[in-house]
């Protein structure tokens, strides 16, 4: 097949070929053995979302939704943390009867599951809980600079969206418009692109499950530190065998990460720009999903977002837990999903099926029940716009780092609450 030479806009000759060409036996059997490891490792995923309850997945489920609930009317109760947006009594009690409900699920999976003797000791725990959202009594306090840090996220959530409307109609022609100079991270064949992919995709796998078998085995301590930076350490491994697969040819990594990519591509203030899109139309998607399904909040596990290392956890722990999610998860995911997964199927599928596909991909592999599934195929998609229309990839990064910073904040919000004593 003759691949066309690179310029303006084209397509250049890539040594990915060579190295990773799925009809070469050698890659052909690491490939096969990667695509096992994944599909191992997304079944045990999947399982986990399926089978899996709070009692599973949270060391400490009662404390983990009692802080939730307790930050929930906080920030309900707050009118700078809501965002300066108005709460009447009937906002409270259906609040109150969601808080209910998730207190008598969790006591009820403790019976079937026979981890308690006593239900009174969750309803207890319950009770004084829910009196949070009763108006007559006096809120939990958020610490100012959480409460400062909470409302703009909160105001945000009305101020991006307006400017991703007024974006969109100023730069409607260019909204659904490839960057001119392509992707920085090139990817010469669908079959060979998807080959690099799950060989990347597998090895993080791979990672994983060692993880999974040796973490039981070590001190707590180190077994905590591993667990919270796993995707930190593979942050070297990913841009490793980036290299392998794709970056030869574009120039080096920082070529392929689209930081020394010429002038054709947009310039530092379209990326912002982009990124400021991604994050206020994701916020009217998802609001318009909602709206349409008004029923798929309520299917939705609580424990999915909590993390108890950043609420509770000791202090370096937590700081290193999020730097894992801001920093790590970016790096490590945007490199498989959108540098070579989408990178290879957008020559052949177009954008849109290329997005949708790989996003799937995306979400399956976090674990997460429909609405989580939802949110994150929607980020996904969004993410390889961004990369597609700037032709820069650590514009999708700085991307899915904004959005995973803005998914933590709340859980430091959690933490300073208890550290509080609310």
């Amino acid at each position: 097949m003759k691949i066309e030479t690179k310029a303006a806009g084209e397509w250049a000759p890539s040594p990915i070929r060579r190295a990773f060409d799925p009809k070469h036996p050698a890659i052909l059997v690491v490939t096969v053995f990667c695509a096992l490891l994944c599909l191992l490792d997304a079944g045990l995923i999947v399982l986990m979302s399926v089978a899996a309850g709070p009692w599973d997945t949270l060391e400490d489920p009662p404390r983990s939704l009692e802080v939730s609930q307790r930050l929930e009317a906080a920030v309900m109760r707050d009118d700078i943390a809501s965002g300066f947006q108005p709460l009447s009594p009937d906002d409270l009690a259906a609040a109150s009867e969601d808080a209910a409900t998730q207190w008598n699920d969790l006591r009820d999976e403790a019976i079937d599951l026979e981890l308690i003797d006593d239900p009174a000791l969750i309803e207890e725990i319950r009770d004084e809980t829910l009196t949070v959202f009763d108006p007559s009594i006096a809120p939990p306090v958020v610490p100012s600079p959480w409460r400062i840090t909470l409302g703009v996220i909160s105001a945000s959530i009305w101020a991006l969206p307006i400017m991703a409307l007024l974006w969109l109609l100023w730069r409607r022609a260019e909204l659904f418009r490839p960057c001119e100079a392509g992707l920085s991270l090139p990817i010469a064949d669908g079959a060979s692109g998807i080959s690099a992919a799950v060989i990347v995709m597998g090895s993080l796998s791979a990672w994983t499950l060692l993880l999974g078998i040796v973490l039981p085995f070590l001190p707590i301590a180190i077994a905590s530190y591993l667990s919270a930076s796993a995707l930190l350490i593979w942050i070297v491994p990913s841009l490793l065998l980036m290299w392998l697969c794709a970056a030869w040819q574009s120039g080096g990594l920082l070529s392929a990460l689209g930081f020394t990519a010429g002038v054709s591509r947009a310039n530092p203030l379209q990326c912002v720009g982009a990124v400021l899109f991604l994050l206020g139309s994701q916020e009217v998607i998802l609001a318009a999903i909602g709206f349409a399904l008004p029923d798929l909040a309520s299917a939705g596990a609580w424990w999915e977002g909590f993390d108890e290392i950043m609420a509770f956890g000791p202090l370096p722990l937590a700081v290193l837990d999020t730097l894992d999610a801001v920093v790590g998860a970016p790096i490590v995911e945007e490199i498989i999903f959108r540098g070579l997964l989408f990178g290879a199927l957008v020559r052949r599928m177009g954008f849109v099926a290329a997005a949708i596909v790989s996003s799937l991909v995306f979400a399956a592999v976090h674990g997460y029940g429909l609405e989580g599934t939802i949110a994150v195929t929607v980020t996904g998609s969004l993410l390889c716009w961004v990369y597609w229309r700037t032709g820069r990839l650590w514009t999708a990064m700085l991307a899915h780092g904004v959005h995973n910073a803005l998914v933590t904040l709340p859980m430091w919000a959690a933490r300073a609450l208890v550290d509080a004593g609310n």
